[in-house]
């Protein structure tokens, strides 16, 4: 009969640990409440403009990592989390909305990253969610904020 030795038994709790905690954190990155937030007029996969509606497109920069989610808040209210490879695009209603993200599972800032966005009508405005070197995640517009190709 074979025995383990103390250092295989714990190094096999660990690594069971952490697959549980790992399953634990990608279910509650998918599992977010799914409602939309007051003034998002229509949510991914809408093609046709709503009348009077800005639209809003974030996307996820690859080099964050395939681990890690960009948790999305909109006025407060969670409105997604995208993975790798992922963009979210959404019509926002004219007024002022609060954008918040947070890296998940693990971030290493607690409190989202916040950014105030004036949705004017018929605009489109266009975010890239990456880090900024200090371990915080931002929404950079420097491409294509605040207008690419829009009504006036």
């Amino acid at each position: 009969m074979k025995t383990y030795s103390d250092s295989s038994r714990n190094a096999l709790l660990l690594v069971v640990v952490w697959l549980f905690f790992s399953a634990y954190a990608a279910c509650q990155a998918t599992s977010l409440d799914m409602r939309l937030p007051s003034g998002v007029v229509a949510g991914p996969g809408l093609v046709q403009p709503v009348e009077g509606a800005a639209r809003l497109i974030i996307r996820r920069i690859p080099n964050l990592g395939y681990d890690v989610v960009v948790q999305l808040w909109i006025d407060g209210v969670p409105a997604t989390a995208i993975g790798y490879g992922h963009t979210y695009e959404a019509f926002l209603a004219p007024g002022r909305h609060i954008l918040s993200v947070l890296a998940a599972p693990n971030p290493r800032w607690r409190i989202p990253w916040q950014l105030t966005l004036d949705a004017r009508s018929g605009q489109i405005y266009s975010f890239t969610a990456m880090g900024d070197g200090s371990g915080h995640l931002v929404l950079d517009g420097r491409l294509g904020f605040p207008v690419r190709g829009a009504r006036e």
